[in-house]
């Protein structure tokens, strides 16, 4: 098992710990997520890293479309998606940037978590898990929006 921390863990369910611990086993999945209520403490074997953990995951493509909105968030997103039958967490946060640049008041958890709303709710994609641990880094961390340098990178 492997121990991380960073300033910031989505959990499964889409849920932003300050300060989270994630333990992975060694096949890459998410094993435990662990809330420190934002006060890290030190511990064996963890190691911390700057930005937002995630765990791998991918979107498939399992229904016809559910449903059309005109709202502009929900159909920018599924005008991004047209053609799509699989969705990475890569691309997630390639069209998270896109979103900010769109809709420049949201902050990374609220897109994030309406991207993934949307996907499924409206696009008829399904969540899945996958092995991987990834690293989502140079965001702004204290205004919690993505920059020109957010890039996502594979740790484990």
């Amino acid at each position: 098992m492997r121990k991380f921390a960073a300033n910031y863990l989505v959990s499964e369910d889409g849920v932003y710990l300050k300060n989270g611990i994630l333990v992975a086993g060694e096949d890459g999945f998410a094993i435990k997520y662990i809330d420190t209520k934002g006060d890290l403490r030190e511990i064996a074997q963890l190691t911390f890293l700057n930005g937002i953990l995630m765990a791998g995951f991918r979107f498939i493509k399992t229904d016809a479309a559910n449903a059309h909105s005109d709202q502009p968030f929900e159909s920018m997103v599924m005008r991004y998606l047209a053609a799509t039958t699989q969705f990475s967490i890569n691309e997630l946060i390639d069209l998270g940037k896109l979103v900010q640049h769109q809709f420049p008041e949201m902050k990374i958890p609220e897109i994030l978590n309406k991207i993934t709303s949307t996907l499924q709710t409206y696009g008829g994609f399904s969540m899945e898990s996958q092995p991987g641990i990834y690293l989502f880094s140079g965001a702004d961390l204290v205004n919690l929006l993505f920059t020109s340098n957010s890039r996502l990178k594979k740790i484990l």
